[in-house]
């Protein structure tokens, strides 16, 4: 089932090279090893352009991760939760 959630998330990134590379994130109290980058895509949305992540969590569970630069934030866009 896909959710909808827009919640500010911290996450651990490795910058390098110009690339964001997401490791895990804390959601709801949780941390989420991230698996696997199974995409990426930037978006202009208003004056900032915001990088997308979709990413695989080691609970075989997908999430879409967002960072707006020009406001150094991360949120979590989107959700897909195994056998929801």
């Amino acid at each position: 089932m896909i959710q909808s959630v827009q919640d500010p998330i911290e996450v651990l990134t490795v910058f390098s090279d110009g690339h964001a590379q997401p490791l895990r994130f804390r959601w709801r109290g949780k941390v989420v090893k991230v698996v696997k980058v199974t995409g990426e895509w930037v978006r202009k949305e208003g004056d900032s352009r915001v990088h997308y992540y979709s990413v695989l969590g080691e609970s075989s569970d997908y999430f879409e991760l967002a960072y707006d630069a020009r406001k150094m934030q991360w949120t979590l866009a989107k959700v897909w939760l195994d056998g929801a």
